[in-house]
C-alpha cells in the first residue's frame, strides 16, 4: 500500500456510504488533509464540508482527526485507531501487510483476493 494513513482516512469514510461517493471527494478531501501531521491539528469542522455527502460527517470529521492523532503518537494494532472496524483491519492486513490467507468479511475484498487467485 503507497499510504496506510489515506487508505485508513478512505475505510472511515466508506462507514455507511459507497465506494462512487467516497470518490468523488477524495482529491479535495487530500489536498485539505495532506498527512496525518496536518490533519490532526484541524479542526472536524473544517474537514465535514468535504465530506457531507457521505453521510454522518461531523462523526466521520472527528473520527479523521482523532486516528490521525493517535497514528502520530503510534499504535500497536491499526483496530486500536478511532474510527477503525472490521472493515478498516481487513483492508490492513491486505493492502498493507500482504495478507491472503483468510476469507474477508466483506464481499468486495473476498472478490478482490479472489480475482488476485488468493481463495478458492
Amino acid at each position: 500500500m503507497h499510504d496506510p494513513w489515506k487508505m485508513t482516512v478512505v475505510c472511515i469514510l466508506l462507514n455507511q456510504t459507497s465506494n462512487q461517493q467516497v470518490r468523488k471527494i477524495l482529491n479535495p478531501l487530500f489536498e485539505l488533509l495532506q498527512n496525518p501531521t496536518n490533519c490532526s491539528i484541524l479542526d472536524p469542522s473544517e474537514i465535514y464540508p468535504v465530506i457531507k455527502s457521505t453521510g454522518f460527517g461531523n462523526v466521520k470529521s472527528r473520527r479523521i482527526v482523532e486516528m490521525s492523532k493517535k497514528w502520530i503518537c503510534g499504535f500497536d494494532k491499526v483496530e486500536d485507531l478511532p474510527g477503525v472496524g472490521k472493515y478498516a483491519k481487513e483492508s490492513w492486513d491486505i493492502f498493507v501487510n500482504n495478507k491472503r490467507d483468510f476469507v474477508p468479511s466483506d464481499k468486495k475484498l473476498k472478490k478482490y483476493l479472489e480475482a488476485q487467485d488468493c481463495l478458492d
